[in-house]
């Protein structure tokens, strides 16, 4: 069984190769000449920032699974970057990226309804936050927290994303 301090160092690895694309993504955006470039532009980083989301969900993930063991800072630490991602949701995905060919998993859905992803995206924002708190309390506490955060993501997958 892999320890949790490799997979802190995987994740804390892969966080930082991904800021760093994102970062260089959100410049080519600024910069692109064409309007397909800053799409795929905008797609680039809107999944950059997806990857970095799931790289914090994952070490809480796999608490509530019983692959790791359970650590109340990891959860806090980690609920607290999610809420602060997320956060950013809306505006990555402000771009109308419909009329144009990039490989995402986004629905057009997301543009014709931009007021209920943003408050879905909010929502997430407030559940991290209450999944950071309920991480001082107790591992139980903090796992039905992170159960609320979760039906937050599937609610916006749900409604947003291409069924996988």
């Amino acid at each position: 069984m892999t320890s949790f301090k490799q997979i802190r160092k995987l994740v804390n690895t892969n966080v930082l190769l991904v800021l760093v694309c994102a970062s260089g993504f959100t410049t080519q955006a600024a910069i692109a000449a064409s309007a397909e470039e800053q799409a795929q532009a905008a797609i680039d980083t809107r999944q950059g920032l997806l990857k970095v989301l799931v790289s914090y969900f994952g070490p809480i993930y796999g608490m509530a699974k019983d692959q790791i063991p359970y650590d109340a800072q990891v959860v806090k630490t980690n609920a607290e970057h999610i809420a602060s991602l997320a956060s950013m949701l809306p505006d990555v995905f402000r771009m109308d990226t419909t009329d144009y060919d990039g490989e995402t998993e986004a629905l057009d859905d997301i543009w014709d309804n931009s007021d209920d992803y943003t408050d879905k995206s909010l929502a997430l924002v407030d559940r991290a936050n209450a999944l950071a708190a309920a991480s001082a309390q107790n591992e139980g506490a903090a796992m039905k927290a992170f159960g609320a955060m979760g039906a937050s993501c599937k609610a916006c997958h749900d409604n947003y994303r291409q069924q996988q």
